[in-house]
């Protein structure tokens, strides 16, 4: 009895520990659109970390897109980021086109 409850446990745990990997998994509404092409996905993951499609770039991360947003890459260990085309960057950024 004590090696059924054991293994009741361990499904349960597992159960429990898998939930909100499909729940993270689902596909985003169609309401939150990026003005993208309509071939490219808004987000995809590739291996765990997910990817938001950006003016055709595919930047690491959620970011809520809009018209006037822009892919930029900041030296110094940041990396691509999205941001307002209206923000000013530091010196050594760039936008990525």
């Amino acid at each position: 009895m004590n090696m059924f409850k054991t293994k009741v446990s361990v499904l349960a745990m597992a159960a429990a520990l898998m939930v909100p990997a499909a729940a993270g998994a689902a596909p985003a509404s169609a309401s939150t659109t990026s003005g993208a092409a309509p071939d490219k996905p808004d987000i995809i993951f590739v291996g765990s970390v997910p990817q938001t499609n950006v003016n055709g770039i595919y930047v690491p991360g959620y970011y809520l897109v809009t018209k006037d947003s822009k892919a930029a890459f900041i030296p110094g260990g940041v990396g691509l980021v999205v941001v307002n085309s209206a923000t000013a960057l530091p010196i050594g950024a760039y936008y990525v086109k």
